[in-house]
């Protein structure tokens, strides 16, 4: 059985002859009560100290398991977000090709047309200039003719 302050109190020693001063006892027994109590109260104050530091405990392996699996989202959700971003990438990149060969195949083909009109051009140069050459020379003849005709030198 616990012996509780109130007991070393209220504890009634049988008397006899040759006993024990009961002044001394009493003051004895106050003094045990005393830190009796004392020890009890210690005692409350380190139970009520390891309630809160294990709820103390127990709160940061909350947030610690809550942190670990922010990061387990968070990381999931940076791979999805990269590999996300790769297959964009790749989109992006395969559109740009497909529109730089579209670019260059239009480029070659207006160039082909181009050399083909400088080509049709410089034939109707040197047919033009044949021409003309053709037309001076039967001008000059007429003229050399029609001053032989005259007599004039």
């Amino acid at each position: 059985m616990a012996v509780t302050p109130l007991d070393l109190l209220q504890r009634e020693f049988p008397e006899s002859r040759r006993g024990y001063d009961q002044a001394a006892v009493r003051a004895f027994l106050e003094e045990a009560r005393e830190s009796l109590e004392d020890a009890l109260r210690e005692v409350r104050t380190l139970r009520e100290q390891l309630r809160e530091r294990d709820q103390k405990v127990a709160d940061l392996q909350a947030e610690r398991d809550e942190v670990r699996q922010t990061l387990m989202v968070a990381r999931r959700l940076s791979e999805d977000l990269a590999a996300d971003a790769r297959r964009q990438a790749d989109l992006l990149l395969g559109e740009a090709r497909l529109q730089a060969q579209v670019i260059i195949s239009t480029t070659y083909d207006e160039h082909q047309q181009l050399v083909a009109q400088v080509v049709q051009l410089k034939a109707q140069r040197h047919r033009l200039t044949a021409d003309l050459r053709a037309v001076l020379e039967a001008h000059r003849r007429a003229l050399e003719e029609q001053e032989r005709g005259s007599g004039e030198p």
